[in-house]
């Protein structure tokens, strides 16, 4: 995570070049074969008219000089700073002072409302999720048929990219049929499959304005979804603050541990009749 100086969280809100910087991770790390890590694996950062940036994945656990208090929208606790080489970097592509931590919670330490190093969701619909700085929620899943619809509806249409999902379901189901699943599960057959559960609809904000390979920022999708897809027009009520927002997407917990690979089977467990209604 990008923060200030004083720990406080950066993101493409206050900082739009921020898309130009591209993330790389080697294959290991994609995998389960995280244990197997090579001393060299590195998380590496790209940026025009920069050399890259090598941040080393296998790090010693962190002492206490080395953490930071650190704030993510309702959280605030400590995270590792990842060191002078990273924040030099970022803060010269970025124009003004930055650092970069790392997230160290680990399940081993104890609930994660109680412990500082640990990220629980937001109570209301987390359950008891744990994320680390993603912005709310560890899995957000959208569907291409979605996206097929809204770009029906904007002057240009526009990349999944600028929703920033980790799972992507592709054409073969209705759009928006997302908001009607309660639970589901992703896996290549019995024996790798990985249930999930949908715990709120995922609101939108100008950050899905920004072209994500140009940093340029214009007025769509927020204007096309305020039409047709506000808590008002889908009449969802669950918070009152949902009227005026609008949504794409769904934040999602993971009801058990697996792999989860480009070309897995969507199997619907559960569908909701009235979704997130008060």
């Amino acid at each position: 995570m990008i923060t200030r100086p004083d720990g406080r969280f950066l993101t493409q809100r206050q900082i739009p070049k921020m898309t130009l910087i591209v993330t790389s991770l080697p294959q290991e790390a994609l995998s389960n074969e995280w244990g197997q890590l090579s001393p060299d694996a590195a998380l590496t950062l790209n940026a025009p008219g920069m050399d890259p940036l090598h941040v080393p994945l296998r790090s010693a656990p962190a002492t206490e000089a080395e953490l930071k208090q650190c704030t993510c929208w309702e959280w605030s606790g400590l995270a590792k700073d990842e060191g002078e080489d990273a924040a030099k970097w970022l803060t010269e592509f970025l124009g003004k002072p930055v650092r970069l931590v790392r997230y160290v919670g680990q399940a081993s330490e104890g609930s994660a409302e109680a412990n500082p190093k640990r990220r629980a969701c937001e109570p209301e619909f987390g359950n008891g999720t744990e994320t680390m700085f993603a912005d709310g929620y560890p899995y957000l899943l959208t569907t291409e048929s979605s996206l097929e619809d809204l770009n029906r509806k904007v002057p240009q249409p526009m990349d999944m990219n600028r929703f920033r999902p980790n799972i992507v379901i592709d054409g073969s189901v209705p759009a928006w049929d997302e908001d009607n699943w309660q639970s589901f599960e992703l896996g290549g057959g019995p024996d790798r499959a990985v249930k999930f559960h949908s715990l709120k609809p995922c609101s939108r904000c100008k950050v899905t304005t920004t072209d994500q390979e140009t940093g340029e920022v214009g007025r769509e999708p927020l204007m096309a979804l305020g039409k047709f897809r506000s808590g008002k027009a889908l009449g969802w009520s669950a918070m009152g603050s949902w009227k005026h927002e609008v949504f794409f997407g769904w934040n999602l917990g993971a009801d058990s541990t697996g792999t989860v690979a480009v070309g897995d089977q969507l199997t619907v467990l559960k569908t909701r009749t009235a979704p997130m209604a008060a």
